[in-house]
């Protein structure tokens, strides 16, 4: 059985919209610790952090899961990094998860950090390894199944709707999207910066069935949660008509959703921003009222 080894974490990370000299040391040990030992123990024994690994469709898909450390089951959400971003990168955003109650694992999307494959632009592969990820962390045992939330930032939030509309309402009960793209064609037509373009591309290709396969908006009327929308009105990465036209399209349906736009925020919404409304709302959704 492997040793838990308790890291020091400053508090910093674990508060949203504070910055420390000290956080990037943190980070690398509690880093070191979970690639020797598998798990690391933070908050003063508060949060297990663990190693979550698992493969789909015969895939590597790197994944860090984040604990209460006290006995019982706990609401639980899925992590859905953006372009470039691993499980890693979210271990601020998990331990402060874990800190406020909730189990979570963050997954690195095919073809970024450890995981295998090439990236397809939230393609169908990309989409069956978040999946397999969602249903496996559902079963675990310090999971309560009827909780489950599923988060997404940037490319992430992309993936979260496509994978939020794919899921039953006895799944997943609360969704947040944060500066994503939900129509494809859409976003490739407005987007000025040649690099995402590029990508786009590269990655999906350009073709109708590729474009469809990719956009949420006409896919919404399998919505089984609610969802709370956060956009920057200065985002050039993904225009914040994106957020608007999955407000339409939400409202013409009559879904369940929330939309909170930050007029001085480009892509980069600000850590208390996205932590502060996140948590609030996964908090609204799946800490009251647990169903019987």
């Amino acid at each position: 059985m492997r040793n838990l080894v308790t890291v020091a974490l400053a508090g910093l990370l674990l508060c949203p919209g504070v910055v420390s000299a000290q956080q990037p040391l943190d980070l690398a040990k509690v880093i070191e610790a979970l690639d020797k030992d598998g798990r690391v123990v933070l908050d003063q024994g508060k949060v297990l952090a663990l190693k979550y690994d698992y493969t789909a469709d015969g895939d590597a898909v790197e994944a860090i899961a984040f604990r209460p450390v006290a006995e019982g089951q706990y609401p639980a959400v899925l992590l859905i990094p953006g372009f470039s971003r691993t499980a890693r990168d979210y271990i601020p955003l998990g331990l402060r998860f874990a800190k406020e109650g909730f189990e979570c694992v963050a997954v690195t999307q095919r073809g970024f950090g450890k995981s295998a494959g090439q990236p397809d632009f939230v393609g169908p592969k990309t989409l069956a390894a978040l999946e397999a990820g969602f249903r496996k962390f559902r079963t675990e045992p310090y999971v309560d199944g009827s909780r489950m939330g599923v988060f997404g930032y940037s490319r992430g939030a992309m993936a979260a709707s496509l994978l939020a509309v794919r899921l039953k309402d006895t799944e997943v009960r609360a969704a947040v999207f944060a500066a994503g793209i939900y129509d494809f064609k859409r976003a490739y037509d407005d987007i000025k910066l040649p690099g995402i373009r590029a990508n786009m591309k590269r990655e999906a290709g350009l073709s109708e069935a590729a474009m469809q396969a990719r956009t949420s908006v006409t896919k919404m009327a399998t919505l089984a949660c609610p969802v709370l929308i956060l956009h920057g009105e200065k985002d050039e990465n993904a225009p914040v008509n994106q957020a608007h036209l999955l407000r339409d399209q939400l409202t013409a349906l009559k879904k369940e959703f929330e939309l909170k736009t930050f007029p001085d925020r480009d892509h980069d919404l600000g850590r208390q921003n996205l932590y502060n409304h996140t948590l609030a709302f996964f908090k609204r959704k799946l800490t009251v009222d647990k169903p019987k």
